[in-house]
């Protein structure tokens, strides 16, 4: 019984060893024949995974980048190069554009012009005015070029349109002003009704400015009092004279006159009873 069952468990080790060698064959086996191309392919996920990560920190690298350079800079022509930097991040091209073409209208009101370290300001000549409303004009047109009608790009396109009215506004350009400002309420339509609603107003009286202004007359003065013919008036200060004769002044008492004595008090009568 002894030996039956010795044998018996040497058959079950080795067809378990047996197993055992058929599992290491079959793995092997597969590693020689699919492992490489599964490796390949977890290798590309990994990859790719790392790509992705890589390109969104850059994408998030240079969205700050582009902000950071948009709230650093002031003068027109820097912002214009942020535009063309930064054009396809976000909404900053368009912010500096109507940054830049809006600066220079507000040069061209205050008839000053900032200098370049922004420390200082200088007079606007006449030529350096015309050439800040064309380059506002210039930059307004590249926005609404670039309008593909979509809602995304309407308030960009609706500031561009009011700001070539007002660079027609400062050229004296009453009509054209008003032709800006109904493109400008057609753009805004049902997506910005507050803005169609101003561009209307603005359009309705934009002709006032060509009106010209009329300013107040003073009123005429009062007429000067003076008195009658023959009325002599007289200065401050001045007792006027008059025809009755003035009273005479009380003269002060002499010291040689004789000065009443004075009077003694009268005798008790006899009847009267004594004071207690």
């Amino acid at each position: 019984m002894a030996r039956n069952d010795d044998r018996e468990r040497l058959a079950e080790v080795r067809q378990q060893d047996l197993k055992e060698g058929r599992l290491n064959e079959d793995f092997v086996t597969w590693l020689k024949t699919k492992g490489p191309t599964w490796l390949l392919i977890v290798l590309a996920f990994i990859v790719a995974y790392l790509v992705m990560i890589r390109w969104q920190q850059q994408e998030a690298r240079a969205r700050d980048e582009a902000w950071v350079d948009l709230m650093t800079t002031a003068q027109p022509a820097s912002l214009e190069d942020v535009a063309r930097r930064h054009a396809e991040i976000d909404g900053v091209a368009d912010i500096a554009r109507l940054t830049a073409a809006d600066s220079l209208l507000q040069d061209v009101q205050r008839g000053k012009m900032i200098s370049e370290d922004g420390q200082s300001t200088t007079e606007l000549t006449a030529d350096a005015r015309e050439q800040h409303l064309a380059s506002a004009a210039r930059i307004y047109q590249e926005i609404t070029s670039d309008d593909d009608g979509t809602p995304a790009r309407a308030l960009a396109t609706v500031c561009a349109f009011n700001g070539l009215a007002a660079v027609a506004e400062c050229q004296g350009e009453v009509d054209q002003a008003i032709g800006w400002y109904r493109k400008s309420e057609a753009r805004a339509g049902d997506w910005l009704p507050a803005l169609a609603a101003q561009a209307a107003s603005r359009a309705e009286t934009a002709p006032q400015l060509a009106e010209a202004i009329k300013l107040a007359t003073p009123a005429a003065p009062p007429p000067s009092i003076l008195p009658p013919q023959g009325l002599q008036v007289p200065a401050l200060g001045v007792t006027p004279p008059s025809d009755q004769p003035a009273a005479p002044e009380a003269a002060p008492p002499a010291d040689d006159q004789p000065t009443a004595a004075p009077t003694e008090p009268a005798p008790e009568a006899e009847g009267d009873p004594a004071p207690q």
